[in-house]
């Protein structure tokens, strides 16, 4: 497997608060990863520690030369006293554009409905499609999405999983993935990592049966709860 972004036992602190210790994990090429665990244990700070948005304290972390990185975040912090229309979001998101447009929003079933509408007239869910749409446009080497599905019902959920599996195998492209969609998540995911301010447990969803570490924490953070306190 060749590794895009490595982690060595990586730390970082916000003030005397340690948010995560020693961690290391790859992610690898062509592979969807997700981390999992509860709010306020370092998923989405080890998100912007890739894109450079948060330094670390101590560790290391190894990115490949000239990686193209897409980053679609857990809510969009955008003024809506500020008028855009979907379509003219979309063209911001995506001015060098690599991938078909058709194939972009090819799952966008109501594009043509909200196309001219103002962002602030659209859901949630639709509005987590546009930020995808026009990322993927610019084909990223990776993409990071933080809690994509939090907007969406569980058919849209099923879909966007769907086409996220179609990104992968038609493009290349490598996906790290922020959730507590447990259940998708593990069939969706090449490998899940279970964080508690450290790494948990980690593997392949096929790992389950025989790692009762893996299977636990997995578990627990199905119902929201994780209760790992070791260290590794």
């Amino acid at each position: 497997m060749i590794p895009l972004i490595e982690f060595k036992s990586l730390s970082k602190r916000f003030g005397n608060h340690k948010v995560v210790e020693g961690v290391s994990f790859k992610l690898n090429k062509g592979e969807i990863t997700t981390l999992i665990g509860q709010n306020g244990v370092g998923k989405t700070t080890l998100a912007k520690i890739i894109l450079g948005l948060e330094p670390y304290d101590s560790g290391e972390l190894i990115i490949a030369k000239d990686l193209r990185i897409g980053y679609v975040p857990q809510s969009l912090d955008l003024s809506f006293a500020i008028p855009i229309t979907v379509k003219g979001l979309l063209e911001i998101l995506s001015q060098h554009k690599t991938i078909s447009k058709d194939f972009a929003l090819s799952y966008f079933l109501d594009f043509e409905e909200i196309k001219n509408k103002d962002i602030s007239e659209i859901s949630g869910g639709q509005l987590q499609k546009v930020l995808l749409a026009g990322t993927i446009m610019s084909k990223p080497d990776l993409i990071i999405l933080d809690e994509p599905t939090q907007y969406l019902d569980v058919a849209s959920q099923q879909e966007f999983y769907k086409t996220l599996v179609e990104l992968k195998n038609k493009f290349g492209i490598t996906i790290f993935m922020i959730s507590h969609d447990l259940f998708t998540v593990m069939k969706n995911s090449d490998q899940v990592i279970c964080l508690n301010g450290h790494v948990c447990c980690s593997g392949k969803p096929t790992d389950i049966d025989s790692n009762s570490d893996f299977k636990n924490a997995l578990s627990e953070i199905g119902v929201y709860i994780h209760t790992h306190d070791h260290k590794h």
